[in-house]
């Protein structure tokens, strides 16, 4: 869910003049636009390829430290050829939002966590909220864990992994937050508060997706009528986006005016579509 923090971000420096929607994005991704960045119609691979091949390190040493930053990861996807010419598919892709960080911090001269806190954070008072620059410590952090049969950490119990440092999320998956600080956020999102009416309207213009979650998906958010084949909601479509990484699922959806909100947190990774049933239940 941090892609619509970061989606939005970047719709107020469109508003604003300094980047441009349906422009070339620049030297970070030369060849493709915001938009397409934003709805993952670039075309670009995933900097990580293989999730598993990425933990290797982890299974090696669970306080093994990540020493590839955002630039870094940009060379690596450089270095992988296109899935298909931009504007010609669909690929939920992080490499997009990773590239997408960059250019906030290009454009503006600040990084990615201060223009997150300036536009976002302190306004809406989500106190809770952070894109922390190493792994979230802390009292009243959610401890995440793995099954024992998991293939990125497996170990002979549940495998606690709220410690490892996985900066890789980053703009992508980075941000650490409490359901009521996302619940705000959707509602201030979804009802103007952020974006003026025509950046909002562009955000919830979507184009077809192939991905588990979501029926179609806009600029950073995702417009959801059944989820996981499970029946439809009595509110309609829900606008929001999905989040699973190393020890997490997270659930953030609204209705599409914002005056609903349901914001879902289970700490382990959902391998399996038979959780999803008891999450529709709630």
């Amino acid at each position: 869910m941090t892609k619509i923090f970061v989606a939005t971000v970047v719709l107020q420096l469109v508003d604003v003049g300094a980047l441009t929607l349906d422009g070339d994005a620049g030297p970070i991704a030369e060849g493709v636009t915001i938009r397409q960045l934003l709805n993952h119609t670039s075309g670009f691979q995933d900097f990580y390829g293989d999730f598993v091949a990425l933990f290797e390190p982890y299974r090696r040493n669970p306080a093994y430290r990540w020493e590839l930053g955002p630039r870094e990861l940009l060379t690596l996807v450089k270095e992988k050829p296109p899935l298909f010419p931009p504007g010609k598919g669909w690929w939920y892709s992080n490499s997009n939002y990773l590239m997408l960080g960059l250019i906030v911090e290009e454009t503006t001269g600040a990084t990615l966590r201060d223009e997150l806190r300036r536009r976002i954070v302190e306004p809406l008072g989500l106190d809770d909220t952070d894109l922390p620059d190493g792994p979230p410590l802390g009292t009243g952090v959610a401890r995440g864990y793995l099954a024992p049969d998991n293939p990125l950490l497996p170990g002979p119990g549940n495998v606690d992994v709220t410690d490892l440092d996985v900066p890789f999320y980053w703009a992508g998956g980075g941000i650490v937050s409490t359901a009521p600080n996302v619940a705000r956020f959707l509602q201030a999102l979804l009802s103007g508060e952020l974006l003026p009416a025509r950046l909002g309207a562009e955000m919830l213009s979507t184009v077809a997706s192939d991905w588990d979650e979501s029926d179609r998906y806009g600029l950073g958010i995702a417009k959801i009528t059944s989820l996981m084949g499970q029946a439809e909601s009595p509110c309609g479509p829900a606008w929001g986006h999905l989040g699973f990484c190393a020890g997490y699922t997270a659930i953030a959806l609204a209705s599409e005016g914002g005056n609903r909100q349901v914001v879902i947190l289970h700490n382990s990774l959902l391998q399996t579509e038979a959780a999803w049933p008891e999450l529709g239940r709630l």
